[in-house]
């Protein structure tokens, strides 16, 4: 007898949060910008919805950091306030199969979850995700986007960028447009 796993897993959205939550997971949203202050819960509001979506339509959705290491650092081997890890949004009995030295998840429905850094352009070359998180976009190099987006344009996929301001810069650019 299977077990009943309701997503989103052991988490629920602040009440800050839910605006943003209902754009992407009711209103079907297909670019969203979060600026908001450190520890508002930023990467983890669009991590769970990247797992939804992920059990919603089977693709590869990549989570992007300014740095592959960093990838690591804070999602893959990072934990959480209360002790959990980032990456456990994702419920163990809904993984086929997980790849720790590349940071690669398979889930059961055939969906594919990869951590990937913007300063290794080569990387976004080629796949065809369908789900993209740019965690501290504004740090990012903004070459990763230009080369993802006709990828999101052309399957319809979607776009996440979360980070808190750095000044005049693309990521203050990317949220002037957003208003």
């Amino acid at each position: 007898v299977g077990t009943e796993i309701t997503l989103p897993y052991n988490w629920e959205p602040w009440e800050h949060q839910k605006d943003f939550w209902d754009a992407l997971m009711v209103r079907d949203v297909k670019r969203a910008v979060i600026v908001w202050h450190r520890r508002a819960g930023k990467d983890q509001t669009a991590l769970n919805i990247l797992v939804c979506k992920a059990f919603e339509r089977v693709g590869v959705y990549w989570y992007v950091f300014p740095e592959y290491k960093q990838g690591r650092e804070i999602f893959w081997d990072g934990k959480r306030d209360d002790g959990k890890r980032f990456r456990d949004a994702v419920p163990p009995e809904l993984v086929a199969r997980s790849k720790d030295d590349i940071m690669f998840m398979e889930l059961k429905n055939g969906s594919v979850i990869k951590v990937i850094g913007s300063d290794r352009s080569d990387s976004l070359v080629g796949p065809n995700p369908v789900g993209v998180i740019f965690s501290e976009f504004s740090i990012q190099n903004p070459t990763a986007w230009n080369l993802i987006r006709p990828i999101l344009n052309a399957n319809n996929g979607w776009a996440i960028f979360v980070y808190t301001p750095r000044g005049y810069n693309h990521g203050h650019a990317l949220y002037e447009t957003a208003k």
